[in-house]
């Protein structure tokens, strides 16, 4: 990247692309259709505040709003417009708008650079580079921002008043969709979200720039196929890393994956072993799909604390414990110490003395969940742990016969994680765990278990122990850095 560039990055405002005060539509319509993502209603069912301008030349009006011809004859000047609309015509609708005009451009539509049209990309580049704006994408899906109250699905709706401290930044259309969608009822707050496509214009390490300086973003996760301008990308992570966590999701590891890449957003996928080096050597996290991505988030959101690696686990079953004794001692940096006697013994007071552990992980049978307060209380005071972990079963609900009955039991469970978080000076995680899938009555439970954690503010994980495991020592690591 050039100088020139560079201080062109520097110079741009992006509070006016998260919080635009208007937005332009080309494409609006009345009527849906597959594949049609309607802005201009995403927008009114998320109660944008700010001036919405639909523009098509076939409509006099869109949803009781004046529509426009084009975007020269919008009567004010644009914060952001979104072009959804054939890619063909992507140039002709950009050189009728007059120079100044409009602040921000995404490109929604696919047509470019990814299959080989290099020459109309880059006819819309020099558009903005001559009319004066910035662009986003093109290829993508657009911005999802809390605050500015805009969206680019359908049910953005249903979390815009829920202030978030998440920021993502995604090369990858699908995966901006699905990263709120899979995170919506999963306890992660977003407040940021930005699908870049092709990155012909606005970068992945702008963006991560102004989110890193973004007070009211705390955690920041990537999903990146292609970075133009590595170094660069390094320095950044480097400098945001020491105010707030990075997760970064590398696509493209493999022959078949850089292949992919190609076609997706016309990336070139660079060396993974040198991009993971430089990762560690920048302090930002790595994940590798999806779903770790999502468990790191949730933990490293600003309300919880980081674990240390000498944790403690209540898992009932025997099983349990041998398989997560086998899974969390394959990682150097976590450990399940043995408790010390005087702890031991002060378990084995408050349980039977049939079908239980106190060694560590715990073991406390059947009855233990009903005192678990006073065994997080003993367990926790012992000086060789730092951190606590209870496994909590859905399926263990099925046991309690009303449905009145098992709201208490989750309301009683989760107060005792509540007393001991806002008494004790050692994190505590909830592992949530299902056995019974696709199950209307168990997947029912899960949902309240899942809503009762995250209003009382209660760091949970969910998965397979081995997937627990790898996401705890990544976690540890990142403390470990941050202090050193």
């Amino acid at each position: 990247m050039t100088s020139e560039a560079r201080g062109q990055e520097r110079r741009t405002d992006f509070n006016a692309l998260f919080k635009p005060q208007s937005f332009a539509h080309v494409g609006a319509s009345p009527r849906s259709a597959p594949g049609r993502f309607n802005y201009t209603a995403f927008l009114r069912n998320m109660k944008y505040a700010g001036k919405l301008y639909p523009v098509n030349p076939k409509y006099e009006e869109v949803f009781d709003l004046p529509c426009y011809p084009n975007l020269g004859a919008v009567p004010d000047e644009i914060d952001l417009a979104i072009l959804a609309v054939p890619a063909v015509h992507c140039p002709e609708i950009l050189r009728g708008v007059p120079p100044g005009k409009i602040r921000f451009v995404v490109i929604h539509t696919s047509g470019f650079g990814e299959i080989d049209k290099r020459a109309l990309e880059g006819e819309i580049l020099q558009l903005a580079r001559e009319k004066g704006f910035r662009l986003i994408g093109p290829n993508c899906m657009g911005i999802y921002s809390q605050q500015g109250r805009i969206g680019f699905w359908r049910d953005h709706w249903e979390i815009v008043d829920r202030p978030g401290s998440v920021g993502f930044i995604s090369q990858s259309g699908g995966h901006a969709v699905n990263i709120i969608l899979a995170g919506m009822d999963a306890g992660i707050r977003f407040n940021k979200v930005i699908s870049l496509g092709n990155q012909s214009d606005v970068s992945i390490n702008e963006i991560l720039e102004y989110m890193g300086s973004d007070e009211t973003i705390g955690v920041v996760g990537i999903y990146v196929e292609d970075v133009r301008d590595g170094r660069r990308f390094v320095q950044i992570l480097r400098e945001v890393g020491r105010r707030k966590p990075i997760v970064v999701w590398k696509g493209g590891l493999t022959a078949a994956g850089k292949a992919a890449a190609a076609t997706h957003t016309g990336s070139i996928a660079g060396n993974d072993a040198v991009f993971t080096a430089a990762m560690r050597q920048a302090g930002a996290i790595t994940a590798d799909n999806l779903y770790m991505l999502l468990r790191l988030v949730r933990l490293l959101q600003p309300e919880f604390r980081l674990p240390a690696g000498r944790m403690a686990v209540f898992s009932p079953g025997g099983g349990n414990t041998v398989n997560i004794c086998d899974l969390f001692s394959a990682y150097p940096n976590l450990s399940l110490p043995r408790l010390s006697p005087e702890t031991q013994e002060k378990l084995k007071a408050l349980l039977p003395e049939e079908n239980v552990d106190v060694k560590n992980p715990v073991d406390p049978g059947a009855v233990g969940t009903l005192r678990l307060d006073q065994l997080l209380k003993v367990v926790g005071a012992d000086p060789q742990i730092e951190s606590l972990m209870v496994l909590m079963s859905v399926d263990y609900l099925s046991n309690i016969e009303t449905e009145e009955n098992r709201v208490l039991a989750v309301e009683m469970i989760s107060n005792m994680f509540s007393r001991y978080s806002q008494k004790a000076d050692k994190p505590i995680y909830a592992l949530l765990q299902q056995h019974r899938q696709n199950h209307e009555d168990f997947d029912r439970y899960r949902r309240l278990m899942v809503a009762k954690f995250d209003e009382k503010h209660i760091p949970w994980i969910d998965g397979s122990f081995k997937e627990v495991a790898e996401v705890f020592s990544k976690l540890v690591q990142y403390k470990t850095q941050m202090r050193s």
